[in-house]
């Protein structure tokens, strides 16, 4: 059911709703534990205790690394560009909030020729957090944002801001990806 409300802004988390990084997680936390010297069970977790240390921004760039390489084989999900035009379409500007960096999102963005449709990129250089991203875009942006995630775990940590949350199925289909974007478009006045 699409909101009532007037939508500002939409924020869409990257991997899982723009692409599909072919990255496999539990074999990249295996290798930050051992750069880490610490057991991680979740990068998340991980990033927000540790923003700002030295072991932070170690973690971060091997990570990034592996994602930059990811990004070779990675395709991006079915009709992004045109649900993007669309938004641009009805002038309602587009962030993108992901805890992977800022380089790797641009290098995604160019590549797939999506840079000209994105607002601003959020991302884990400057917040430990999809909730501190988000509460970011909200102030920036001074209205209602529609926050699109693949993850329970962030629309569930940002469902107290200024945001109507919505719960993107990650998928390769087409017709899947088709079915959810026109569901979105649905909250855009």
């Amino acid at each position: 059911m699409a909101s009532s409300v007037k939508i500002s802004a939409v924020a869409l988390d990257f991997d899982g709703v723009i692409a599909n990084l072919e990255v496999d997680w539990n074999d990249v936390i295996r290798k930050i534990s051992k750069i880490a010297g610490q057991d991680i069970k979740s990068l998340l977790t991980f990033y927000e205790a540790n923003f700002g240390v030295p072991i932070y921004q170690k973690v971060s760039a091997e990570i990034e690394n592996i994602e930059l390489e990811a990004l070779k084989k990675t395709q991006a999900v079915p009709f992004i560009a045109e649900f993007l035009k669309s938004l641009q379409e009805k002038q309602v500007p587009v962030y993108v909030v992901s805890m992977q960096t800022a380089k790797v999102i641009q290098v995604f963005l160019n590549q797939q020729e999506l840079s000209s449709y994105v607002k601003e990129v959020v991302t884990r250089d400057r917040f430990p957090s999809k909730r501190a991203q988000v509460d970011y875009v909200t102030k920036t942006v001074g209205g209602r944002v529609l926050f699109v995630d693949d993850l329970k775990r962030n629309l569930i940590s940002c469902q107290d801001l200024n945001v109507v949350c919505f719960h993107f199925q990650r998928t390769k289909k087409p017709k899947d990806a088709q079915k959810s974007w026109d569901r979105i478009l649905e909250f855009i006045k």
